[in-house]
């Protein structure tokens, strides 16, 4: 039997495909979302009795070695090999395997390239504790809060300052002048080296003959340069736990603060997190994954214990990251840094992880402190408290939105929902959509019906902000507001009595700056002067005031008075039992009982109050 028979009869396609893809179980079939393009509802089928995979979107199928190669982007024996491991057979039964993967000559450069991150990365853990300076690195790290275990455990390491030690090491190992450029370690057409003589201190493992040149390439060492130089070295590692790339942080002002390997044939950084490897058993049982920034934040909160944590690697978050993570899990808290850089990455990224059906969560730390410096400074426990109470992106959006405009003006309120529509464009699922469009037209208190209405016309037609125009949103002046308004102008007595009690009553009235300004008046002057007032008041404003004054009837005695003033209080009090339902329900989300407790005590009490003025 063929080693790919012997190797297909040993696994079961399911469990393979269930390590990258979610799936359930239909009929004799399992279905899921497929991993190779973009789609809401699920059409990937993997059939278990034949052992096979299929789309009935994109039209990709095959057996579990096509998938592998796929989903990995390996080569036939690299899949070969990759699904023997996940079998758990032994390498040294798969040695005609091996043979025939270095007959393939892409798969050999590729094994030679992972080869040779791994020397490299044992040179660098190597020269962390070996010599002076990385002695000093080791220091450095150690006053960040990095214990040995943790150094260890994500094999940090450290890049000397002599340009060529790591170019002199590839070459005494027989790696080829043309695999170390492919490389990314080392470049070329630098002289801005000083000469070393190797460093006794650099131990590294030996590494397969099969890949090395010895004659080739030990006397030319000297036309490449170290990539890496005086700095602290952050291996990368691929799902399947090999190193494919490094990133450097340099130990002084040096700049760039990181460096990053280049892409390679083994190493595409959109299509990698940082952490995943160790993580992703972590995030499956959690079924959530946070997402930070920095290898540094990283690092902090996995050695904390927080292991479900994954990191962008050096750039801005991507598709391929988001439908990577995906295959773990579709709900993730963001948690970037608190900068202004940091807040318009965490808004790209949200409409990203919507498009792909994610549940998001955004974490904006106090202080404006970062993860690592959070954790340092607060410990984890705080770190977990914020972390179970982080609000939906929802929440987090409309926050902003209403802190950056004026949400007692009908024109804020538009541009408070402009700044949040195109997020909720993104989510596919039209029950979710409605839910959320009614939570975001009852914060910003506007129409429910016009502004889903306009979500609706946007989620069809990709547009970005709804048409509304901010007169189609004003809030209208209530009887009771007319009424009292008419009072107040006819009868001195009725607004020196009443007046000075409406202030709590006025909080989003259409009617609030006029009142306001009679009471400012009067306070003043002793008395009401329309034509005083008239230049102060808005269009809008003038308006109401001149209009109640063509009324034919009666102006309201002071019974009337009373009752209109009473109804602006009951509007408050519903409204403010609005506000606190939805803190509760938040509470219940966020499983903060102190909170709850406090916030259902307030409703009781309000509920009470409502009653009382009810029957008055």
């Amino acid at each position: 039997m063929k080693p790919s028979e012997e190797i297909k009869s040993a696994v079961d396609i399911v469990k393979i495909v269930s390590d990258y893809v979610q799936l359930r179980k239909r009929g004799a079939n399992y279905v899921g979302i497929c991993p190779f393009h973009q789609e809401k509802t699920p059409s990937f089928a993997v059939h278990a009795a034949k052992q096979i995979f299929h789309c009935f979107g994109c039209g990709v199928g095959g057996d579990v070695f096509k998938f592998v190669m796929l989903i990995e982007n390996v080569t036939f024996p690299e899949a070969l090999e990759r699904v023997a491991e996940k079998a758990g057979i032994p390498k040294s039964q798969i040695s005609d395997l091996r043979f025939q993967k270095l007959d393939d000559g892409q798969a050999k450069e590729r094994a030679a390239l992972h080869q040779m991150h791994e020397f490299a990365a044992q040179f660098f853990a190597a020269q962390l504790g070996g010599t002076a300076e990385g002695r000093a690195a080791k220091a450095y790290l150690a006053d960040r809060g990095l214990r040995d275990d943790v150094l260890a455990h994500f094999r940090l390491g450290y890049a000397p300052s002599e340009g060529r030690a790591l170019a002199r090491k590839l070459a005494e190992a027989g790696f080829s002048g043309e695999l170390m450029e492919k490389s990314g370690l080392v470049v070329t057409g630098r002289e801005d080296v000083r000469p070393q003589i190797p460093n006794s201190g650099s131990q590294t493992s030996n590494f397969p003959s099969q890949i090395a040149h010895p004659k080739s390439e030990i006397s030319n060492f000297r036309s490449y340069t170290d990539r890496f130089r005086r700095r602290v070295i952050f291996p990368i590692t691929n799902e399947s736990g090999k190193v494919v790339a490094f990133a450097g942080r340099a130990l002084a002002d040096e700049q760039p603060k990181y460096l990053n390997s280049p892409e390679t044939p083994i190493y595409t950084k959109s299509r990698i997190l940082y952490h995943l490897h160790q993580a992703g058993p972590a995030i499956r049982k959690a079924d959530v994954a946070i997402l930070v920034e920095g290898y540094m934040d990283c690092i902090a909160l996995a050695s904390s214990g927080v292991e479900n944590v994954v990191a962008c690697c050096g750039t801005s978050l991507t598709a391929s990251q988001v439908r990577l993570l995906a295959r773990y899990t579709r709900r993730v808290i963001v948690n970037f840094d608190p900068d202004s850089a940091g807040t318009a990455a965490t808004e790209r990224s949200l409409g990203m992880f919507l498009e792909e059906g994610f549940e998001v969560r955004v974490l904006a730390l106090p202080g404006g402190l970062d993860p690592d410096s959070f954790i340092r400074k607060e410990g984890v426990s705080a770190y977990q408290r914020l972390l179970e109470r982080a609000p939906t992106y929802l929440d987090y959006l409309t926050d902003r939105a209403a802190a950056a405009h004026d949400l007692s003006t009908p024109e804020g309120r538009v541009q408070a929902a402009n700044a949040v529509l195109p997020y909720l464009a993104k989510v596919s699922n039209p029950l979710l959509r409605h839910e959320m469009a009614g939570r975001l037209a009852e914060r910003l208190r506007l129409d429910e019906g016009l502004l889903r209405n306009e979500l609706k016309r946007a989620a069809q037609t990709g547009g970005r902000e709804i048409q509304l125009q901010p007169e189609a949103v004003a809030l209208k002046a209530s009887p009771a507001e007319k009424e009292l308004l008419w009072a107040f102008l006819e009868s001195a007595e009725l607004a020196a009595e009443f007046l000075p009690t409406m202030e709590r009553c006025l909080e989003g009235l259409p009617t609030a700056g006029i009142f306001k300004k009679l009471l400012a008046e009067y306070q003043q002057e002793g008395n009401l002067d329309i034509r005083r007032l008239e230049d102060s008041l808005l269009p809008e404003e003038r308006r109401y005031l001149f209009e109640v004054q063509f009324t034919a009837e009666e102006p309201p005695d002071r019974k009337r008075v009373i009752s209109c003033c009473n109804a602006l209080k009951l509007h408050r009090m519903e409204r403010e039992r609005t506000d606190l339902q939805r803190a509760i329900e938040r509470a219940q989300r966020e499983h903060d009982r102190e909170t709850l407790s406090r916030l259902l005590e307030a409703k009781l009490q309000l509920i009470k109050g409502l009653a009382q003025l009810k029957q008055a």
